[in-house]
């Protein structure tokens, strides 16, 4: 998980000068430079496109498949929140794993409470209405963010709000006219979409009053999340998920794949997950935005491949105009950010 630091690392060899003195220095630098740029270059493709497919075929697959085998929202968000949390302590070291659970518990755990809210309503979504209609959704997160800062009292040109309309449109498209469209669902949907608009939120505030940020983060909010999962896991009733899971492998025709759902389960997170905040560190918010708008068309896409789900033309007239929306706001918030900045060292000089 260092990836990111030996990125910046490369970042500040290249952005030092050629002021050692003599020619020869000055060539050496430069042929450095550009094997570092390229080497970065390489990284940032590498991780990216891991990332990518982690997220969309991966999690998609293990998701969907553990929700179909198991029927059970509960176990998988236990599987997925205990598996993250440990493979994260393993990846930061005990005695990192520690500090950052001290120094981050106490502000982390509301926004870790939101983190399992969301995880749980997106597996109720996931079972009631399917992949597509849920991913659509969640697509409108920036909207639900939008709102909950204007509620709060911060306001946007109007411009920002315009660029938001085809999502909500998108979104109100592709529910009406989804085959599978569940109202339960539905809902779990927007509780989980709002639950995450809360943690993108106040996670902000927890990074910047702690320290603790990216893939330390992740660890200390899939830690508490574990343990509020696992309270529910044993104190609510569900399906059979580890029985399940043993009787198939112990049975006599020794069938694996449940034991392997389970695994393909927690590892799909924490990969999904240690990718994206590695890949962040590489690439501007922008790109990052563009690239998670892929993804979650790529979500959808594979969904409807490998589980046969059939779209119909106002699902797709939707699913477009929602991820259009999300685009044009990114586009529009990023310059409207580079305009604020640059007014401001105008200001300062």
């Amino acid at each position: 998980m260092g990836s990111g630091g030996e990125a910046n690392n490369r970042k500040r060899r290249m952005a030092k000068g050629s002021g050692k003195g003599g020619a020869a220095h000055h060539f050496h630098d430069a042929a450095v430079a550009d094997q570092d740029r390229s080497m970065v270059r390489l990284e940032t493709i590498v991780i990216g496109a891991a990332w990518f497919l982690s997220s969309a075929v991966l999690s998609t697959w293990a998701n969907t498949a553990f929700l179909q085998e198991f029927n059970s929202t509960i176990g998988h968000t236990f599987v997925r929140f205990v598996g993250a949390s440990m493979l994260s302590a393993l990846a930061l070291g005990s005695s990192a794993s520690a500090e950052h659970m001290v120094t981050g518990f106490k502000p982390y755990a509301p926004v870790a409470a939101c983190l399992f809210a969301a995880n749980m309503m997106n597996s109720v979504a996931l079972i009631k209405t399917g992949i597509t209609l849920t991913y659509v959704v969640k697509s409108g997160i920036p909207v639900l963010t939008v709102l909950m800062m204007t509620l709060q009292g911060s306001r946007f040109p109007t411009s920002i709000y315009v660029s938001l309309l085809p999502t909500v449109v998108g979104v109100a498209l592709a529910s009406a006219s989804d085959v599978n469209m569940d109202v339960w669902g539905l809902a779990a949907a927007f509780a989980s979409s709002s639950s995450q608009t809360v943690l993108n939120v106040a996670s902000k505030a927890a990074a910047q009053s702690t320290g603790v940020k990216g893939f330390p983060a992740f660890f200390v909010m899939a830690s508490v999340a574990s343990v509020l999962s696992t309270i529910v896991y044993l104190l609510v009733p569900s399906a059979p998920v580890f029985g399940k899971a043993w009787d198939a492998l112990s049975g006599p025709d020794r069938n694996g794949y449940p034991a392997l759902l389970i695994v393909a389960a927690a590892a799909a997170y924490q990969i999904e997950y240690g990718l994206n905040f590695v890949f962040a560190a590489y690439v501007d918010p922008l790109t990052f935005s563009v690239a998670d708008i892929a993804r979650r068309l790529a979500i959808i896409l594979v969904g409807t491949v490998l589980f046969n789900k059939s779209l119909t033309t106002l699902n797709i007239v939707g699913i477009a105009l929602a991820l259009v929306g999300v685009l044009s706001y990114n586009l529009l918030n990023q310059r409207l950010q580079e305009r604020a900045k640059s007014s401001g060292m105008a200001k300062r000089v």
